[in-house]
């Protein structure tokens, strides 16, 4: 670009070129920093909530955490006990993450994820492949029947505009009465002497990443390479942004040309595909059957994961550590001092209740906010 020249002689300097920005701007910095804020807060009135009721039972609470901790992280296999614990949990948030970024609510993560399982170990009984192709097919055969029963409220809520919350718990309990009818009267073990099917091949069996006395199983690699790929597919694809337009404003969306129907219907499906992933990874990384009265109670973990991440699928993997380390730890908490292991849901409804509660919160910080200006 040749300089222009001023009228007093003189030439205006070169443009420079444009830079662009590597950090985000200090407005999304303060809105993630408050959203985070108010994560770390409602898990703290969480725990000390807890701990009154806990002290309303006569049950020292600091006793109580104590033992939780060690149950959780006090050795070694304590460790890997909660890293694998919160391998289908981490699936379970995401899917419920998702499907809130699509505008779906999908409460039927309970359901997909005990479909997903059972194809997995049937696929893992009755297919006979290589150590290198067995496995996968497990976890497509687990991913295309968490779909398959999204499929129906997905539908549903596309062409009839059916509620999806309704019809996805309504499938969590076929799901749990089809699989104790098909554990019990067609694939039952052969020696009929447990209500499960029969162990799934060696070959379909996640392999150990650590081994004793951490005894860790390769599915927190899956379950992390899950969450990047959606990271990327949410933030970096078109079909990604369409998704999360409609998840912020589902008017605008549709004003702007984008198809709201078909994101939120591929967004139930991809929900559901990833809740019938973390049925594979818990059936065939631990349990390598599935019993008659399978129903882990991941789906209803999973909202709480989700409510606490803010629905970003990096905040998954955290919060779904503090849920795994609270499931593993809460034996050991029973054991010591009496506790239910049951406890561990209470506090996990409590997370909800604060979560939910963000603008009670937000009004709060503001008014902090204010006082600390006014005093300044």
């Amino acid at each position: 670009m040749k300089p222009q020249t001023l009228e007093r002689g003189g030439t205006s300097p070169v443009p420079k070129p444009h830079r662009k920005r590597l950090l985000p701007p200090p407005e999304k910095l303060r809105a993630a920093g408050l959203e985070a804020s108010i994560s770390l807060l409602a898990f703290v009135l969480s725990i000390v909530t807890g701990g009154i009721i806990l002290a309303i039972l006569g049950v020292n609470p600091f006793t109580a955490y104590a033992a939780l901790f060690q149950g959780a992280l006090g050795s070694p296999s304590a460790i890997g006990g909660t890293l694998n614990r919160m391998i289908p949990i981490i699936l379970a948030g995401l899917a419920v993450a998702v499907g809130q970024k699509g505008s779906v609510f999908n409460i039927g993560v309970e359901g997909q994820l005990i479909v997903g399982g059972l194809l997995g170990c049937l696929a893992g009984i009755y297919i006979p492949a290589p150590a290198a192709l067995h496995l996968p097919i497990c976890m497509l055969a687990s991913m295309l029947g968490g779909l398959l029963w999204a499929l129906i409220p997905a539908w549903l809520r596309l062409k009839k505009n059916v509620g999806e919350v309704f019809t996805t718990i309504m499938f969590n309990y076929v799901a749990k009465f089809l699989l104790s009818y098909l554990v019990v009267k067609v694939f039952v073990n052969a020696g009929g002497q447990l209500s499960a099917t029969e162990k799934i091949r060696d070959s379909a069996r996640l392999p150990a990443l650590v081994a004793k006395p951490y005894n860790i199983n390769s599915g927190i690699l899956v379950a992390v390479l899950a969450v990047v790929l959606v990271a990327i597919f949410i933030q970096k694809t078109r079909w990604g942004y369409e998704m999360r337009a409609t998840g912020i404003n589902k008017d605008a969306s549709g004003s702007a040309g984008i198809n709201v129907g078909r994101n939120m219907f591929l967004a139930l499906l991809l929900s559901g595909a990833l809740a019938g992933l973390g049925g594979c990874l818990e059936i065939n990384g631990t349990v390598f059957r599935v019993f008659e009265s399978y129903s882990p109670g991941y789906g209803a973990t999973g909202i709480a994961v989700a409510l606490l991440a803010k629905n970003n699928p990096v905040a998954v993997l955290l919060t779904a550590f503090l849920f795994g380390a609270m499931r593993n730890g809460a034996a050991l908490m029973q054991m010591s001092t009496g506790v239910s292991s049951e406890f561990v849901s209470i506090v996990q409804g409590l997370i909800i209740i604060f979560v939910c509660s963000e603008n009670f919160i937000r009004y709060l910080f503001k008014k902090v906010q204010k006082r600390g200006v006014k005093y300044a």
